[in-house]
């Protein structure tokens, strides 16, 4: 008995330090000769036309949504229009699919702008497929129909 309680003790302890802290306010301020006091003192290393500078940045939190595929029937070959939001910049634009597309299958497709990406249906079986867009902060789907080439 003695044993449980010791150690429920010991247990209970640790879990107060973990919580509580061991209450030290202490602080220093260091400064080291010749680097100023603070990272505002710092030269920048890079400057204009550093790859960083170039670098996209792209909105995570905008999610693509397609609002139209066109035309809807299509068939293989054919040139589709798909139309939504959000799908970003170019440089954020990742690309379109089919249905599942395991096979790795190439899509030819060209970015308008934001909300319009114009893309060539593959070579697929005829029937429902889904069009999947792929941004930066996301993916999208819209169901059309294949029919026979």
């Amino acid at each position: 008995m003695e044993t449980k309680t010791l150690t429920s003790l010991v247990i209970f302890g640790l879990g107060a330090v973990l919580f509580f802290g061991f209450g030290s306010t202490a602080s220093a301020d260091v400064t080291i000769p010749g680097m100023g006091s603070g990272a505002y003192d710092v030269p920048s290393v890079g400057g204009p036309g550093d790859s960083v500078d170039k670098a996209p940045v792209c909105d995570m939190r905008a999610r693509p949504k397609i609002t139209k595929v066109e035309p809807d029937p299509t068939k293989p070959g054919d040139k589709i229009t798909i139309r939504g939001e959000n799908f970003g910049t170019k440089e954020c634009f990742v690309g379109v699919s089919f249905g599942s597309m395991a096979d790795g299958a190439k899509i030819s497709f060209k970015y308008v702008n934001e909300t319009t990406v114009e893309a060539t249906v593959p070579a697929i079986k005829p029937g429902l497929t889904r069009v999947n867009v792929v941004t930066g902060g996301g993916s999208s789907q819209a169901i059309v129909l294949i029919q026979a080439k």
